[in-house]
């Protein structure tokens, strides 16, 4: 194989494959990328057995077709440390059998040795049409307005991800850690080929915080197709597969409460500044606030022993009963900061039933209160 690349992209490329290349595993090859030249395109393909990608490099110049395989970071490091705008790539096979990928830039010449591209696991590609798509821009939203919530142990196997759920012409995610609950929506687009039950799937958390970085144009439809145990997911330039979670998710409809009777409403930005300075008293042994909410307003207090305390007045609007319930300032501060409305609510209904955040019609955030001593 032989070819003239653009460094940049090319670049640009391993870095989008080396998300997914095994740092740490018994098999060597799954350290390496696949280069594939053909068709005018150079494909990049990396997997750990959980998660592939496979990345289209069009600027490229191909002399020769052919594939191999290299390891990812030295190849990666070799074309960020030179100065060309185009290196050449080329495989050839020396004397006694080694073949190694020479890499030419204007005044360098490196030689990596490589291995069999035979023996690299598939890297499955897109075939055939999207189940549905999702315009770039709104999908990067509903991954960051719930991925925080994921649970971060691997043993809790069904919470390990993001419960989609599209359906007619509505999407949703949603992921709880046991402690509290994220869903977003939004809206489907074009025509798609699911049936009236829709499909769903638990996406695990490395899978969404790839396709995130797979998203350069908002306006770019980002097509997916699901089956029983994996999801494909397919941009102009890449495309990702990912085994999905197995086991059930948690009925989670049952987990947001329907008859909460008290109801704070305040901007978004100055609630979360009252979070945070309430939160600059507390430690990991007294990390709760509470918050006690009147017609008055609402009034933070915070304390430990280790640190101090703090006493934070905050004007806003509540209805209903007086209450006062503590929540942990960070579980909060986390979905304000995802939140992109103006505005939020948060509805009460005792100080040892969950609190329900909102903000908008498409995002809600239900938060299990914690006992003050």
């Amino acid at each position: 194989m032989k070819a003239i690349c653009n460094r940049g992209a090319l670049l640009e490329g391993l870095i989008v494959a080396g998300n997914v290349v095994a740092s740490r595993t018994p098999k060597p090859i799954l350290q390496c990328v696949k280069l594939t030249l053909e068709e005018n395109a150079l494909t990049l393909g990396a997997t750990d057995l959980e998660v592939a990608i496979r990345y289209t490099d069009n600027q490229v110049q191909i002399e020769q077709a052919g594939e191999v395989l290299v390891p990812a970071d030295k190849f990666r490091d070799i074309v960020r440390e030179s100065m060309d705008d185009t290196l050449s790539i080329e495989t050839a096979t020396e004397t006694g059998g080694g073949t190694y990928l020479h890499v030419r830039g204007q005044d360098s010449h490196f030689k990596i040795f490589t291995q069999k591209a035979s023996d690299f696991p598939p890297v499955p590609g897109f075939e055939g049409e999207a189940d549905f798509q999702i315009p770039g821009g709104q999908l990067k939203q509903l991954i960051v307005q719930t991925i925080f919530a994921v649970h971060k142990e691997a043993s809790r196997y069904a919470f390990n991800g993001a419960l989609l759920t599209a359906k007619a012409k509505k999407v949703s995610f949603v992921s709880t850690d046991g402690r509290r609950l994220a869903q977003a929506k939004g809206d489907l687009s074009g025509s798609a080929k699911i049936d009236k039950e829709g499909v769903k799937g638990i996406i695990p958390a490395k899978a969404l915080t790839l396709i995130d970085k797979l998203i350069d144009d908002p306006e770019e439809l980002v097509g997916f197709q699901m089956s029983e145990n994996q999801v494909i997911v397919h941009t102009s330039s890449a495309t990702l597969t990912s085994n999905l979670v197995e086991g059930q998710f948690p009925p989670f409809e049952d987990v947001i409460p329907k008859d909460t009777d008290k109801k704070m409403t305040a901007a978004t930005a100055d609630f979360l500044s009252a979070i945070r300075r309430a939160q600059l008293m507390t430690t990991e042994e007294s990390k709760g606030v509470r918050l006690h909410f009147s017609k008055k307003g609402l009034v933070l207090n915070s304390r430990s022993p280790e640190a101090g305390e703090a006493t934070i007045n905050f004007p806003c609007k509540f209805e209903g009963a007086d209450i006062e319930i503590g929540f942990n300032p960070a579980f909060l501060i986390e979905a304000l900061r995802v939140v992109d409305s103006d505005e939020i609510s948060l509805e009460l209904t005792a100080p040892n039933r969950p609190g329900l955040l909102k903000a908008g019609p498409n995002f809600l955030y239900v938060i299990m209160p914690v006992n003050l001593q």
